[in-house]
């Protein structure tokens, strides 16, 4: 028996058709994957940018400015997801973006091409990302039924995944060829086509309750309820903590291995490729099978990536590359079956603040775990990084997966 969920949705209207029918759903995933090119183009355009114009000390910096006002901000986020208009809260957050990105080119294109322009440009997307991101969260629980969350929530796996691989090459392109300017402007147009999305298409179809306490209270009552709730607890920990042990794996450890071993860049683009290949094939396998008790099935599928984390560091192509694809897999599956869980599971009157929760956890202590990981690789080797992080997830996921109350889950 799942646990009891208070304050749940409420049907407005008719219920919804079927989610592989429902066209406002399938546009606003469109939408939403032109928005994620966009993100993937900027990112790294700004890159680019940073890296030809600054110092690299300072390149470093801007680069990496953006998560913290979004860090600092996103407990304030959650308020206003649980409290404000859900479509209101993220039409105000595209607009603020794309009126960041047009006033960055306009600056960029008269002359202001220096440190100042970047460090505004990414204090305010960090801003305006840790005000309106839990929002965007508590959003699909407002459109769809229950059973198919997990199917919206692979749609959406498949589709950050397709845009980051276009989107990527794209900024690289675009930078080089237009300078930073184009695209900003085309980030520009992305996040209108979100705004437009939103004002002109998507309607709820589930009210939640709002919260309207002041900002301290409402921030003690979503804590007070993570601390009364075993099962939201369970998840934004064991999730948080998986964030923790595999990305400092695959975003340096990665690199690290394929640089000192002298395989050149061709091998990080493949094993980057099969990291991609096998999320979108494990996203698209856990949309067709649902298991009856998903939270525990995931901890259980995520066992065997804890043990690919390890293939990272011995030092062979093949075993890279298909440790890369075994983690991408296990994430598709296990992302997907954990969404629509927590979806599921935390009260609808407290999903923003939840939420908000759970990304300041990956907003803070993934950045600290990626020093961690690199001084252990440098102070006696990558595999001894790779074990210890290996190590460390599966005694996370083992002890969750044997949890009563992660396996009453559903």
């Amino acid at each position: 028996m799942s646990p009891t969920v208070t304050g749940a949705p409420v049907l407005l209207g008719p219920p919804p058709p079927l989610v592989r029918r429902d066209r406002m759903v399938v546009i606003w995933v469109l939408a939403v994957t032109v928005s994620w090119f966009g993100d993937a183009m900027w990112t790294v355009a700004l890159a680019w940018t940073a890296a030809h114009t600054l110092s690299p000390a300072m390149a470093g910096a801007v680069i990496g400015l953006e998560t913290l006002p979004a860090a600092a901000l996103v407990l304030v986020g959650g308020v206003l997801a649980d409290r404000f208009d859900t479509r209101r809260v993220l039409v105000f957050g595209q607009l603020a973006q794309a009126l960041v990105m047009v006033v960055g080119a306009i600056a960029w294109t008269a002359g202001y091409q220096g440190a100042t322009t970047l460090v505004v440009l990414a204090v305010s997307f960090g801003v305006s990302v840790g005000l309106t991101l839990p929002a965007g969260m508590t959003l699909v629980r407002q459109l769809v039924r229950e059973e198919d969350l997990g199917t919206v929530s692979g749609w959406n796996n498949v589709a950050v995944r397709v845009a980051r691989l276009l989107g990527a090459p794209a900024g690289g392109l675009l930078v080089a060829w237009r300078g930073p300017a184009a695209p900003m402007l085309l980030n520009a147009v992305t996040f209108l086509t979100i705004a437009a999305t939103l004002a002109l298409v998507v309607r709820p179809r589930y009210r939640i309750p709002r919260t309207p306490a002041p900002v301290l209270a409402s921030l003690s009552d979503g804590l007070g309820y993570l601390r009364s709730t075993p099962a939201a607890r369970l998840l934004v920990i064991g999730l948080t903590g998986l964030n923790v042990f595999v990305t400092p794996a695959v975003a340096l450890g990665v690199a690290l291995g394929v640089s000192r071993s002298g395989w050149g860049s061709t091998w990080l683009g493949l094993a980057e490729g099969a990291l991609a290949a096998g999320a979108i094939v494990g996203s698209l396998l856990a949309i067709r099978h649902r298991p009856p008790r998903p939270a525990q099935r995931s901890f259980g599928v995520l066992l065997v990536q804890a043990v690919a984390i390890v293939g990272i560091g011995i030092g062979d192509r093949g075993v890279l590359v298909t440790s890369m694809a075994v983690i991408g897999l296990t994430s598709g599956l296990a992302s997907v079956w954990l969404s629509a869980t927590f979806q599921r599971t935390v009260a609808s009157t407290h999903l923003g603040r939840v939420s908000s929760v759970l990304l300041l956890g990956d907003r803070t202590l993934v950045p600290l775990a990626l020093p961690v990981f690199g001084a252990l690789a440098a102070g006696a080797s990558l595999v001894t990084a790779t074990a210890v992080f290996g190590a460390g997830m599966f005694v996370l996921c083992l002890t969750l997966a044997t949890r009563p109350s992660v396996a009453r889950l559903r």
